[in-house]
């Protein structure tokens, strides 16, 4: 009878013991996510008011080490303003944005992934598309998930479907949560993102396009 009472008591004992730690998880979950939000939330500020300086501090510090800041500021501006070749129309609205769990490595890395559409506007200045050329650009971007509709020869509306940003803290970045867009084209998004998320972010991605395909058939 001891016993029982005392492997019972044991057994209750360890399920408080669990039942606190997952308690605390939950919280420390939430409060990181409360804060990824605040930072997602902030990057779309940051675009609709076109400061530079902000979204650059925002930045992985990698990126740093492949271009000064004041060029990718130039770059930037260069994207949102215009420039000779080509002018950019972003309209100032924070997207309907979706965040995904929190992720954790063995090498004190955490991330998360907001994922949202961006529609835009693109003007080209000095060239214009005839219907083949049209047909070509239409296709090649709608593999990449951008729905594209041309208003003029040389006006596009652009529709860039489940993007996905990268919002992550670790050593590197002295735990100080930064960004930058999953982006699987460029070979400087693989020099840039730690080893592993690229992979969880293409299955991330992949999933969403599945999931969005089968909403609408």
């Amino acid at each position: 009878m001891n016993y029982n009472i005392k492997h019972y008591s044991n057994l209750v004992l360890s399920i408080l013991v669990i039942a606190i730690s997952l308690n605390s998880f939950a919280q420390t979950n939430a409060k990181t996510l409360t804060q990824i939000d605040s930072l997602a939330n902030k990057m779309f500020v940051d675009m609709n008011n076109r400061d530079y300086d902000a979204i650059l501090d925002m930045m992985h510090p990698k990126a740093f080490e492949m271009a000064p800041k004041d060029v990718l500021k130039n770059i930037f501006k260069s994207t949102f303003e215009g420039n000779d070749e080509f002018s950019v129309d972003i309209p100032k609205t924070i997207p309907d944005y979706k965040l995904s769990e929190v992720f954790e490595s063995e090498d004190n890395l955490e991330y998360a992934f907001v994922s949202y559409d961006m529609s835009m506007k693109m003007t080209f200045h000095k060239q214009e598309f005839d219907e083949e050329a049209k047909q070509m650009m239409t296709t090649v971007m709608k593999a990449k998930g951008m729905d594209v509709s041309f208003l003029t020869n040389n006006t596009l509306s652009i529709v860039m479907k489940n993007r996905l940003t990268i919002i992550l803290r670790d050593d590197f970045t002295e735990d100080k949560w930064v960004m930058l867009n999953y982006d699987p084209d460029s070979p400087l998004f693989y020099q840039i993102v730690p080893e592993g998320i690229s992979e969880t972010a293409r299955v991330y991605r992949q999933n969403l396009m599945e999931k969005r395909s089968h909403t609408n058939n």
